[in-house]
């Protein structure tokens, strides 16, 4: 199986802590993750996002990265200088993705 990526950027199995444990995969799931439980929603805004512009990712939007992504879904374990460094990761993975 290869290592799928997210629609924000998160490769599956090898960048996701949760994967293989409480989660299976953002697409697998329909967005239903188990931490939107921790910011009070259901499915990841982030995928929502996705979904409702009908893009394959992130990366395909000119607004990267977003309100959501800055604020809405910001891990609140890391600080800003952390959260700042893992965005970056991510748009590159998905710029490469593209």
């Amino acid at each position: 199986m290869s290592d799928k990526i997210t629609v924000c950027g998160v490769y599956c199995q090898s960048e996701c802590k949760a994967f293989g444990k409480e989660c299976v995969g953002c697409e697998v799931l329909e967005g239903e993750v188990t931490w939107v439980k921790e910011i009070g929603k259901q499915v990841c805004p982030i995928y929502s996002c996705v979904k409702k512009k009908k893009l394959q990712n992130c990366g395909e939007c000119d607004k990267l990265p977003c309100e959501i992504w800055l604020v809405e879904t910001k891990n609140p374990d890391l600080s800003d200088k952390e959260y700042s460094a893992e965005i970056a990761h991510r748009i590159d993975n998905l710029k490469k993705n593209i």
